[in-house]
């Protein structure tokens, strides 16, 4: 799946015009980057590329542990803090896995000028507003654009190929859109409100892809 490529909207609309419904059901075991150097000092990443700490390097190591044994497929960001804590994890845990990439959808929402700065409460993202960018900043709605183009990708990689198990090292707004999408939720509250620790893991089972109500009502058509 060496493919970045980002549809437009119209195409994405096009390909789920009626829901594209899997094979099989696919298992995806989705988690955030263990801790990075920003995370550390409770900064604001976005896109920039920052590296672990030692301890990040600790978690990725313990989740080597915790995942299966087998993975048909495995992608990470392309961020290093994504793609080290897959490479960490897989090799502490002796896992195998068929085909391993870095797909640059999965990236982190580049947050313009709040990159490098503390954390702090944004009251768009509370109030579920996909369209809202920070300047020189992506909108959620610009990330789910890419996380729809990627898992389109990967629906049409299972309709040919024998994959039942996928595991993603990404990032927490990345996540965000991800799980909101594979679990069709229907509130961009919920799906902005979602939090997840450094290298929590999330363990689903996608049946379909659908553009689900968080989406449709989130101004994103409008």
């Amino acid at each position: 799946m060496a493919n970045d490529k980002i549809l437009s909207w119209q195409d994405i609309r096009n390909h789920l015009q009626h829901p594209l419904i899997l094979a099989t059901p696919v298992t995806l075991h989705i988690f955030r980057h263990a801790q990075s150097t920003v995370n550390a000092e409770k900064r604001i990443a976005g896109s920039q590329d920052v590296d672990l700490t030692p301890q990040g390097e600790a978690q990725a190591r313990v989740l080597g542990t915790q995942l299966d044994p087998e993975y048909s497929l495995a992608f990470a960001s392309g961020l290093k803090r994504a793609y080290k804590t897959l490479d960490i994890a897989i090799n502490n845990g002796n896992i195998s896995v068929s085909s391993i990439h870095k797909d640059k959808r999965l990236n982190e929402r580049n947050l313009g000028v709040l990159e490098g700065c503390k954390l702090r409460f944004i009251p768009e993202y509370a109030a579920g507003d996909l369209n809202y960018a920070p300047e020189n900043g992506e909108s959620y709605a610009q990330l789910a654009q890419r996380i729809f183009s990627f898992l389109i990708d990967l629906a049409q990689v299972t309709q040919t190929s024998d994959v039942n198990k996928v595991m993603i090292c990404s990032h927490i707004g990345s996540i965000r859109i991800l799980v909101g999408i594979i679990t069709e939720n229907t509130s961009s509250v919920d799906v902005l409100g979602q939090k997840f620790g450094n290298t929590e893991l999330i363990k689903l089972e996608w049946h379909r892809l659908i553009i689900p109500d968080f989406i449709e009502k989130g101004g994103i058509f409008q």
